[in-house]
């Protein structure tokens, strides 16, 4: 993983001058002689800042602002750890792998919405007024049908019943319900083609 970032991966710090300011959360108050002692905990940070930084954004696309979150939070685990590690920089690239996947698999499937998205109008709202006058439609077709068939209707297309459950219903065989279910059907289908033809 470390040999496939290249040297035009990882920006360079404008120069010396400006070195990137430690957290203060980042800052250890573990006594001397252990592990991580501070000065080399602010080495590390500001040697492997950019890398990281890198990695995180240029690799896993996180936002930049994001990112720098994510760097905080792998450096306090790095302080955190108890175990020996041999490998920093490995241990550390890792990390901002790791917390940058946690990071999309947190956001899911959401999405920002646009920055204008109180001048934008629902997409579905602009065919509501015909769905509406469908819905309209055929409720005036289902009103021409007998009960009979309108209660077939109802129990196969609007409750999801097999024909075999619609004739139990209906106390009848089950190939009779498949009949009835079909006439009924294309009688509705006749009704609703009379009410929405265009007169001439």
């Amino acid at each position: 993983m470390l040999e496939q970032l290249s040297a035009s991966d990882v920006a360079s710090p404008p120069g010396d001058a400006i070195r990137p300011a430690v957290p203060a959360a980042l800052r250890p108050t573990r006594p001397a002689g252990q592990r991580a002692a501070g000065a080399d905990v602010e080495s590390l940070y500001v040697q492997h800042r950019t890398l990281l930084l890198s990695v995180a954004c240029r690799k896993f696309s996180v936002p930049e602002a994001d990112a720098e979150g994510l760097l905080q939070e792998v450096f306090l685990s790095f302080l955190q750890t108890g175990a020996q590690i041999d490998n920093v920089r490995s241990w550390l690239v890792a990390g901002i792998c790791n917390a940058s996947r946690h990071y999309w698999r947190s956001q899911g499937r959401s999405e920002s919405l646009p920055e204008d998205y109180l001048e934008r109008s629902d997409p579905g709202s602009d065919s509501l007024p015909e769905k509406r006058a469908m819905e309209m439609t055929i409720q005036q077709a289902l009103g021409y049908l007998q009960p009979r068939c309108r209660e077939t209707l109802r129990l196969h297309y609007f409750d999801g019943r097999s024909a075999s459950e619609v004739a139990a219903e209906l106390d009848t065989t089950t190939r009779y319900a498949e009949k009835l279910i079909h006439n009924c059907l294309k009688r509705v289908r006749e009704i609703y083609m009379n009410i929405t033809a265009v007169q001439r």
